[in-house]
């Protein structure tokens, strides 16, 4: 006998249900819990989570490839092919066979939807769930939520007309209000995968930071500011180990750039994509001289290359797997 795993929204009919079958099991039933499967996915959030209506995204992205027989592939020079350099949403999707409208690749029918918009923070993040299309949000959707790296750079921004302690402060605020609005959309009905924000601190900007303000400790304020928001936001959350699933982009960021060989990267401090091409028109061909699109961990000032963004699927696509909805 098998049944679904559950969460707290189900109910105590669900509850109610769960226990006869638990009875069953100890007599001899078997219970066994089925792996949580979405019928569709929803992408929250801000850069990071974006996948323009042409498929471009704000990283290094590649060409289409069209012929295979070759060493190293033959690439396409001017048509880009969106399913490749995937970005986290679309690694999490992969996982369950499902694929957004705006990337389908060469899928019939698409099941996801990339609600994340350039430039958005916390406070729009309201406006992006009322903005789903179709049905009702339900617990048969997957929702993945990444933002607040605009407002960590908006705050650094006042630095230092306001204080270091002050923009903390208000780091924690913004990082408290995104948990809040997470747990909300959770007790609405789907499962929901949150990753915090990457370490900004480590960024080519941080540390061009540095040099232009002669204070080499504004890459420590944009980490500091970075862990205000993210630490709050995650005890906010609704920690009952099965509405909410949190991955630590932040830890995983700082990983890859303290250990780059163990992930394959040859150059974690400088941008990939040359000044005079901004996001998100930067592709293979428009890289600064030795760059590669797996070898640099940034993208650009402070968006993270392909590299960053699969490991940022992997765990991800683990916690939403893994997580007993």
């Amino acid at each position: 006998m098998s049944f679904r795993s559950f969460s707290m929204r189900k109910g105590l009919a669900v509850l109610a249900g769960l226990a006869a079958l638990a009875g069953l099991a100890s007599c001899g039933g078997g219970g066994q819990v089925t792996p949580f499967e979405p019928t569709r996915i929803l992408a929250f959030g801000d850069e990071l989570s974006v996948i323009e209506a042409d498929g471009r995204k704000y990283t290094i992205n590649a060409f289409r490839i069209t012929d295979t027989t070759t060493n190293p592939p033959t690439e396409s020079t001017t048509e880009l092919d969106c399913t490749r350099s995937p970005i986290w949403i679309q690694s999490v999707a992969s996982v369950f066979g499902l694929v957004y409208d705006r990337c389908p690749g060469t899928a019939t029918t698409t099941s996801g939807q990339v609600m994340a918009q350039v430039g958005h923070k916390v406070a729009d993040l309201a406006s992006q769930i009322a903005a789903v299309q179709g049905a009702a949000l339900n617990d048969g959707d997957l929702a993945l939520v990444m933002i607040g790296m605009n407002d960590i750079l908006e705050l650094y921004a006042n630095y230092p007309t306001s204080s270091r302690d002050t923009l903390l402060a208000q780091a924690r605020d913004r990082g408290e209000a995104l948990g809040d609005r997470i747990n909300a959309l959770a007790q609405s009905g789907p499962a929901v995968v949150v990753l915090t924000v990457p370490d900004l601190g480590l960024t080519p900007f941080a540390q061009a930071q540095n040099s232009s303000t002669n204070d080499p400790g504004r890459s420590a304020l944009l980490s500091d500011l970075t862990a205000a928001f993210n630490n709050r936001m995650s005890v906010t959350l609704i920690n009952d180990g099965r509405l909410i699933g949190l991955a630590y982009a932040d830890v995983e960021s700082q990983n890859m750039y303290r250990f780059p060989s163990s992930f394959s990267l040859t150059n974690v401090a400088d941008a990939a994509c040359v000044t005079t091409v901004t996001a998100p028109n930067c592709t293979t061909s428009t890289l600064v001289t030795g760059a590669t699109a797996a070898g640099y961990m940034w993208a650009h000032a402070w968006l993270p290359g392909p590299a960053v963004q699969a490991r940022l699927g992997t765990v991800a696509a683990s916690r939403a797997r893994n997580n007993p909805f």
